[in-house]
């Protein structure tokens, strides 16, 4: 509890305190790259409507298969903006860490798509109530419990924050816009984590600022993401997690 209350008024101040930098980020987390996204867009949304057509041997330019595309369309669409987005976030450097805003990057068309389905469904478990009577409540109550939550289906904003100090050990990663943010000592305020910038003159220009604020701190390059992990930093935690 006393920690969790540091940890709290840590963010107050951090949150507080004079920005030194701002800079904001479009794009993926880092995990997979646009190009491979669409990719998987592109896998997720095709199998279905492809599989269709195999099955049910659709002519060419029938009916059939232009439902078909207009479907793989539609699930392509749907698996790149709404399960695997792009992010929008907000930094904000200062003398304690730096905080930042976090946001799918969703088109505000597919929030009033999913509003106007939710009351669509409502509407739906009303007349099957009339219709079939107290029993269609079996299944009518849950959908319409889900659909009236999803008529306030609004984009969310998250906040977060990452505490620094002249402990903390940062990671650039060559030729990339990304960089690692680590404190040694656990359950002392400890993050571990990635920022990230558009291009790599955004980058350099927050290294100068981190200099200027932390000019202890000690700054290590890699090459690749795992190259962090060698630091002798990780071993120290590996050998008292066996200890």
């Amino acid at each position: 509890m006393i920690l969790n209350d540091k940890i709290e008024t840590l963010k107050e101040k951090l949150y507080q305190d004079k920005v030194a930098y701002c800079w904001e980020h479009i794009g993926p987390d880092g995990n997979y790259s646009p190009f491979i996204r669409w990719l998987l867009a592109l896998f997720i949304g095709l199998f279905l409507p492809t599989f269709l057509v195999m099955v049910s041997s659709t002519a060419m330019w029938s009916a059939g298969f232009w439902f078909c595309f207009v479907l793989a369309t539609m699930g392509v669409l749907i698996t790149r903006y709404l399960f695997i987005p792009d992010k929008h976030r907000c930094y904000h450097l200062t003398s304690l860490g730096i905080h930042y805003t976090e946001q799918d990057m969703i088109p505000e068309v597919a929030f009033k798509i999913v509003r106007g389905f939710a009351w669509v469904g409502i509407a739906v478990c009303i007349i099957a109530v009339f219709l079939l009577g107290p029993l269609a409540l079996v299944g009518a109550g849950a959908c319409a419990l889900m659909s009236f939550g999803m008529t306030n289906f609004h984009p969310t904003v998250e906040k977060y924050s990452l505490a620094m100090d002249e402990r903390t050990i940062l990671f650039n990663l060559i030729d990339n816009g990304m960089l690692s943010f680590t404190i040694p000592e656990k359950g002392n305020h400890m993050y571990k984590g990635w920022v990230y910038f558009t291009t790599l003159e955004q980058k350099a220009e927050c290294l100068l600022h981190l200099t200027d604020l932390f000019p202890d701190m000690e700054a290590i390059e890699i090459k690749r993401v795992n190259d962090q992990y060698k630091h002798p930093i990780y071993q120290q935690e590996d050998d008292k997690i066996t200890e």
